[in-house]
């Protein structure tokens, strides 16, 4: 897997935020839509969820008495679109893409008291490849092999359904292929639990670095990018309560937190036994996700007496024991320390960015002087409205960058 340099942002350096903007397009076309009927945009993303937006207008028409948007076809469902949201500095459009999808539901509310409104949602193109959930281990494969096995899987199933004419047929980039293969490493085992494929590899993509796109899509043949972000540097915006970050609100908890996780399996095929556990003390050695209770000043000797066993999966030999252990304590530790917070709008901080927090103290910030806490972002809701553009996200606490 690449690695990039962490580049932290002072996002208040140099910046102003006086005039948020967003812009809709259909088909390539600006929307038109008047800014005094737009009541808000919003746009959401997660590490395990597709991306959307939704827009609400005003849809009445008092000179005309008729409704705006409901009878016309403007936000008709079906149709490809592409949201922008961002900033006007100094005259210049500083919007970025947030997505590029198609409108699914029309949402008309005709209230008792006020004026009739609309909300249009949209999702991303990615809706379009959520086929069927699968449970697959991949053993001693790249990123980009187990991508390509389940672009593959994701063409099979779409083209299972005979309404599909012409059958669709998916591929990663061939360049993005080439490029990939000087800097991957075979993975020992990597495990597909009950996902779509596509979410898959949204969330492996934003994990490891890379950026799934869709690149093209002309005459049945569907091409995927799949490969390192733009730029040397993967960004960190560094956030600071009072002045770039409006709210911030941390759960500390070890009701959950184990010392260790063992995993118990049996191969009946090989008539085999398979055993592995890992303590948390190993485990933070290895993974740069894991944070120990003693990093934020807390120690439950309760927790040492806490042992989780899995024996529900199906394990076919050691390696994926050791594996199984390994992610379930991860899982499980990267739980001591979440939170909700709330910024200015951010069009760049998106699901899978790190931030650095700071003037929250040194059990949440980090030791003074020292290397601060990092936070992986989980979610983010991107809204421009009457408060003007703000970003909500959630965020879990890793090991210090």
């Amino acid at each position: 897997m690449p690695t990039s340099d962490v580049l932290p942002l002072d996002v208040y350096v140099g910046q102003d935020f006086y005039v948020p903007a967003f812009r809709l397009m259909i088909r390539g076309q600006d929307v038109e839509v008047q800014n005094n009927n737009v009541i808000s945009v919003t746009y959401e993303d997660s590490l395990d969820k597709i991306d959307s937006f939704n827009l609400t207008v005003m849809n009445w028409d008092a000179e005309k008495r008729t409704f705006k948007y409901s009878d016309a076809h403007t936000f008709d469902p079906g149709q490809e679109v592409e949201l922008f949201m961002g900033y006007y500095r100094n005259g210049n459009d500083e919007l970025q893409s947030m997505l590029i999808g198609r409108i699914t539901t029309l949402s008309p509310n005709f209230p008792a008291a006020g004026g009739p409104t609309l909300t249009v949602t949209g999702l991303n193109l990615f809706d379009r490849f959520r086929t069927a959930q699968i449970t697959k281990p991949f053993l001693k494969a790249t990123d980009t092999q187990i991508a390509q096995a389940l672009v593959q899987k994701i063409t099979e199933d779409l083209n299972q359904d005979a309404s599909v004419i012409p059958k669709l047929k998916l591929q990663i980039d061939p360049d993005d292929v080439a490029d990939n293969a000087d800097g991957e490493q075979p993975l020992d085992y990597v495990l597909v639990n009950n996902q779509y494929p596509i979410l898959f590899l949204m969330e492996r993509a934003r994990r490891i670095g890379y950026e799934l796109t869709l690149e093209d899509v002309s005459s049945g043949l569907v091409t995927f990018g799949f490969g390192p972000t733009s730029g040397v540097t993967d960004p960190t915006y560094v956030l600071e309560w009072g002045k770039t970050l409006i709210s911030l609100q941390p759960h500390l908890q070890m009701a959950n937190q184990v010392s260790q996780v063992t995993v118990k399996g049996w191969n009946p095929t090989g008539k085999a036994k398979f055993e592995a556990t890992v303590t948390r003390a190993q485990l933070a050695a290895k993974s740069p996700g894991i944070v120990n209770p003693s990093d934020v000043g807390v120690n439950d000797s309760a927790m040492t007496q806490k042992r989780e066993i899995v024996v529900d999966h199906p394990i076919q030999s050691q390696a994926e024991a050791n594996d199984l252990a390994e992610k379930t304590l991860l899982q499980i530790g990267q739980t001591l320390v979440e939170a909700k917070g709330k910024t200015i709008g951010l069009p760049g901080l998106r699901a899978g960015v790190k931030v650095q927090i700071q003037g929250l103290g040194t059990r949440f910030s980090g030791p003074v002087g020292g290397t601060p806490f990092s936070y992986l972002i989980t979610s983010t809701t991107h809204t421009i409205g009457d408060g003007g553009y703000t970003t909500d996200f959630t965020a879990r606490m890793e090991q210090t960058l």
